[in-house]
């Protein structure tokens, strides 16, 4: 079964790095055009502009560029930037590590909140506490990302001058220094994962303390926080954990929202920037790390749902 998961994932990423390809495709005008002032098109003769999309190797045949391009992002090789002929990847570093380590700790924040906040309202189905929680996780939901970024800075940064509205650090600025003005992205990036989250994990922690398991552990006297945290949660973990792996999937393309909205230096500025400049190999670079960090989420979601859950390990040893 694992190979063949990682048979899967080659072959997702190869079709993402193909429909990422396409997309820079089919925008309008190409990295040469979009590098030269409109205004200064006009001062180019046709000649020329073949000429230099020729150097470029914009003039080359689809499938052929797309092979070059599959070939060195198999093995992580990203190339140069098109008009300057910088390399990529040390272009992309520090973008890269910043959105990961926000991306981490967001993960990080959103399933201690989910974790916490399930196991509580599961204890009492129905409560108050469960009544309120889940109205507001459904009312978050429905949130944008960008609504959500601009409330936090109105209410916690204009307002109440509780954290910074803005990130000033540089992309290569120290990761602590960064992280330290990143109170409101993490937490705007948290705010659709723990309400998605949380139901899934209230839902698996109430029936798994409905299940006969527990029941003869509550007949055997053991205390209710080891009840629901040894016996009940590890059960209702199962269902989340694919949810998280979705997770990670909406948190790569919400940080790009975010990012913009707080001035992060991540890969979402960096996108950004290479899309409006059509710097195609770093459009792809970055595409296809994100598209990696979904994969690598998904594999991890597996394994630790066969670790949790006996019968899809038996399953799978006998598949």
């Amino acid at each position: 079964m694992t190979v063949r998961r990682l048979v899967m994932s080659f072959f997702i990423l190869s079709i993402t790095a193909l429909i990422v390809f396409l997309g820079t495709e089919v925008l309008p005008g190409d990295a040469l055009t979009a590098t030269i002032p409109t205004e200064e098109l006009q001062f180019y003769s046709a000649d020329q502009l073949a000429e230099m999309r020729s150097e470029l190797g914009l003039d080359r045949p689809i499938p052929v560029r797309f092979l070059e391009v599959w070939a060195r992002l198999m093995t992580f090789d990203f190339g140069t930037t098109i008009v300057k002929h910088e390399p990529v990847g040390p272009r992309i570093f520090h973008p890269m590590i910043n959105s990961a380590i926000l991306a981490g700790v967001a993960l990080v924040v959103m399933l201690a909140l989910v974790i916490s906040l399930g196991t509580l309202a599961s204890l009492k189905p129905g409560g108050r506490l469960d009544t309120t929680i889940s109205a507001t996780t459904l009312f978050t939901y429905s949130m944008p990302d960008f609504v959500v970024s601009n409330l936090f800075v109105i209410v916690f940064a204009v307002w109440l001058g509780l954290a910074p509205a803005v990130i000033l650090a540089p992309t290569n600025a120290p990761k602590l220094t960064i992280l330290a003005a990143s109170i409101l992205p993490v937490l705007a990036l948290c705010v659709h994962g723990v309400a998605y989250q949380y139901r899934l994990l209230r839902a698996g922690m109430v029936e798994a303390l409905n299940s006969d398991y527990v029941e003869r552990a509550r007949l055997a006297g053991l205390p209710t926080w080891r009840i629901s945290l040894v016996h009940a949660l590890p059960s209702a973990l199962i269902p989340m954990l694919n949810g998280t792996a979705s997770f990670v999937a909406g948190l790569l393309s919400g940080s790009v929202v975010v990012e913009a909205v707080f001035k992060y230096p991540g890969a979402g500025g960096e996108l950004l920037r290479a899309l409006s400049q059509r710097e195609i190999p770093t459009i792809q670079a970055i595409a296809f790390l994100a598209a990696l960090a979904v994969v690598v989420a998904n594999l991890l979601a597996d394994l630790a749902i066969l670790a949790l859950d006996p019968r899809v390990r038996t399953r799978s040893q006998n598949g």
